[in-house]
């Protein structure tokens, strides 16, 4: 069986009103999206569908931790992910994103899959830079012996003599 299938929505048979799913995200989900850069995770989803003649309107509670590398030394991070999101399709005669919310499905769709929307709520709730947090004293927590192996230099400069001779010729 798929495992994404469970992030299908069936509404073609849903009366008119609200509707709630309580669904659950994990390692799984994140495997099984080939688009993913990340492969850990352990998050919950709360959705509440309000079924309309016109238009379905689904508000998403996601709350959770996924894992993703730290740009500085690529040993894991978890990070928290608490976000709520929502999204409306109106019935139309193509699929169209008309704005960051609202999206034209057409009018013979019976069900959505929700799986890439959780999967872009998720990665927009993360920093674009992913490092870990400096203590207290403001020292990096990153692993130390991977940050020698790449040279790392916490005041971001890396001094390189031949910008120096560079240097000397733009002052004369």
């Amino acid at each position: 069986m798929n495992y994404l299938r469970q992030f299908i929505i069936p509404f073609s048979g849903l009366k008119p009103g609200v509707h709630h799913y309580d669904l659950v995200i994990d390692n799984k989900f994140f495997e099984s999206l080939d688009y993913s850069t990340f492969r850990k995770g352990s998050l919950t989803v709360g959705v509440e569908l309000n079924r309309q003649e016109r238009m379905l309107i689904f508000d998403f509670d996601i709350q959770g931790t996924v894992e993703v590398e730290c740009d500085r030394c690529l040993d894991l991070i978890k990070y928290p992910v608490n976000t709520n999101r929502r999204l409306i399709f109106k019935f139309g005669e193509k699929w169209e994103d008309l704005t960051d919310e609202i999206v034209i499905i057409p009018e013979s769709e019976y069900q959505i899959d929700l799986s890439h929307f959780f999967y872009e709520f998720i990665s927009l709730t993360l920093p674009m830079r992913r490092v870990h947090p400096d203590d207290a004293e403001g020292n990096s927590t990153c692993n130390q012996e991977m940050l020698k192996l790449l040279g790392y230099h916490p005041s971001g400069k890396v001094e390189d003599p031949r910008w120096e001779a560079l240097k000397k010729l733009k002052n004369k």
